[in-house]
């Protein structure tokens, strides 16, 4: 988020206009962004995907719960249809560890820090939702890089980070993965 957030001021893309630092609202904004990342992962990774894997191969079940992630998210404010395949990306990007763990408190935790970052901390709206920031900022031109009024999560930049982290966490589950078959394999050949 801080590689985007600089990026785009960087690029002319956002304009930093204040710091606006108020504790009673930081801690507002920290409840609310914890209520979003529980309520939203408990239903769509702990509940849906859960469901969803029972009936379908992995893949299917992770794209299925991202589709219906991006959709929940459908009728918000300044909604486009890039912020629709961002959002269905972080789907990917939120269930991912579930795959892997069976534990939605990743997913919960990367939530959170993604909104929390994004709204509270670099000013951006969040999936359209204009809230309280330190860092207030602005921007001349609603583009594809900058989100427009739906936020960051709706720009190319969150995309590509999005797609990057994706990519890491998926050879990080699957090096763990392949470590741990293996320790087992050489344990079961020590045991014979």
């Amino acid at each position: 988020m801080l590689i985007g957030f600089i990026s785009l001021l960087l690029f002319d893309e956002i304009h930093f206009r204040s710091l606006n630092f108020n504790l009673p609202l930081i801690v507002l904004s920290l409840l609310h962004y914890v209520c979003v990342a529980i309520s939203e992962e408990l239903l769509l990774r702990g509940f849906i995907l859960n469901n969803l894997m029972k009936s379908f191969n992995n893949v299917t079940a992770l794209l299925l719960s991202s589709v219906l992630f991006s959709l929940l998210h459908a009728g918000n404010p300044n909604i486009t249809f890039f912020g629709l395949i961002d959002l269905f990306v972080a789907g990917i990007l939120l269930g991912l560890p579930y795959l892997y763990t069976k534990n939605i408190w990743f997913s919960i935790a990367l939530h959170f820090s993604w909104n929390f970052f994004q709204g509270t901390i670099f000013g951006f709206n969040v999936s359209g939702i204009e809230n309280y920031s330190i860092i207030e900022t602005d921007y001349k031109l609603a583009s594809i890089w900058n989100g427009g009024d739906f936020g960051f999560e709706g720009s190319l930049l969150s995309l590509i980070f999005q797609l990057i982290a994706i990519g890491i966490l998926y050879m990080s589950f699957e090096n763990k993965l392949k470590n741990s078959l293996a320790r087992e394999q050489n344990h079961s050949n020590k045991a014979s």
